[in-house]
């Protein structure tokens, strides 16, 4: 979805529109040498026997800024009485178009990273329209909740195409807060320090959308998700009970949100948490309680007893805490969590 209007791109070919179709100071031929072109994949891509040209499912990989601006343009302009004469010099305006189809997904994400250059895009943006993307979309609208694999695009529905798509929820899934939720459950905090490389990375991405993320439970997956919704205010509250022997734990928050998770899906409770939290965006005052028990009860104890480790004394005496936020530090907290709560490591997928 496009950006602001506010952009640089975006008040460029604003003003261009105005010139073309409102004023006509601007010849629209000029607009197709002006202008990069749009670029689509689609599912299909041929000529028929009509001599027109089909295209099934495209999905738009670069354009999103043309296309946003001249809908505002229009949309902005729709009760002027020369809108015809506006649409009528629209029809003349041209840009080239590439559409690409019978194509590997990498080469569509490629495809798409180097034809976004020209504009900052953050880097999970990009991998909006990858297949796991579409089907990961469809998981959660069977829950009636809008995954917003594209930023910005669940404002850009109203509520009645939202209700067409079965959509009951006020609030969306993120994209990147799903990414984030994911490392977290497997404890790879390393990773989560720096999501731009996370996603960039076709590795690390493909670690964190794997296929088999299909195959968990959806609501078990809002659970996790929901965690972070909360997690300063727990890590504040935590903080509050002890401000000197707790000081370290902001630094350990990204380390508290992977054991939270592990104390959601350890849980015995965690099928009736999942039937009655998991399939809304909501933080009822319940869950909310449940997860500040969870986090106070059984992941506290387990970082308190992770600084007081021999291997990391000098590390603490120098009030050095960078080591919470490894991977290894999470490992030792799981087998401090085996002895002292039973748990094993459990994956959202």
């Amino acid at each position: 979805y496009g950006m602001p209007d506010t952009s640089p791109a975006n008040r460029s070919m604003a003003k261009a529109f105005k010139m073309i179709l409102g004023d006509g100071t601007l010849d629209a031929s000029q607009f197709l040498f002006d202008h990069n072109g749009v670029t689509f994949s689609c599912e299909k891509f041929g000529r028929t026997s009509s001599g027109t040209i089909e295209i099934l499912e495209p999905r738009l990989l670069n354009g999103a800024q043309t296309i946003t601006t001249i809908s505002r343009y229009l949309a902005d302009h729709e009760d002027d009485s020369d809108l015809r004469r506006a649409k009528d010099r629209l029809k003349n305006v041209r840009v080239l178009a590439k559409v690409i189809s019978e194509c590997t997904d990498q080469f569509v994400v490629g495809v798409t990273i180097n034809n976004n250059r020209q504009t900052p895009i953050q880097p999970w943006n990009l991998r909006a329209n990858d297949m796991i993307q579409l089907r990961l979309q469809d998981q959660f609208r069977k829950l009636g909740i809008f995954y917003e694999r594209q930023e910005r695009s669940f404002e850009g529905h109203t509520p009645e195409e939202l209700e067409e798509l079965g959509i009951m929820e006020g609030k969306a899934l993120g994209l990147l807060k799903l990414a984030q939720t994911f490392l977290a459950s497997e404890g790879e905090i390393d990773k989560m320090r720096s999501m731009r490389t996370a996603f960039e990375d076709d590795k690390i991405y493909e670690l964190m959308f794997t296929d088999s993320r299909l195959n968990a439970d959806a609501r078990k997956i809002v659970l996790c998700y929901k965690i972070q919704e909360r997690l300063a205010r727990i890590t504040r509250e935590i903080v509050d009970r002890g401000s000197n022997k707790y000081a370290f734990l902001p630094k350990a928050r990204l380390l508290l949100f992977s054991l939270m998770c592990q104390a959601v899906l350890n849980n015995p409770e965690v099928e009736t948490w999942a039937a009655e939290c998991g399939t809304d965006m909501s933080i009822s005052a319940d869950w909310a309680k449940t997860m500040y028990e969870l986090a106070s009860a059984k992941c506290r104890p387990i970082l308190s007893e992770l600084i007081a480790l021999p291997k990391y004394a000098e590390k603490v005496s120098l009030e050095r805490y960078d080591f919470l936020r490894t991977h290894a530090a999470y490992r030792e907290s799981m087998k401090l969590a085996e002895a002292r709560h039973g748990w094993v490591m459990k994956k959202l997928r």
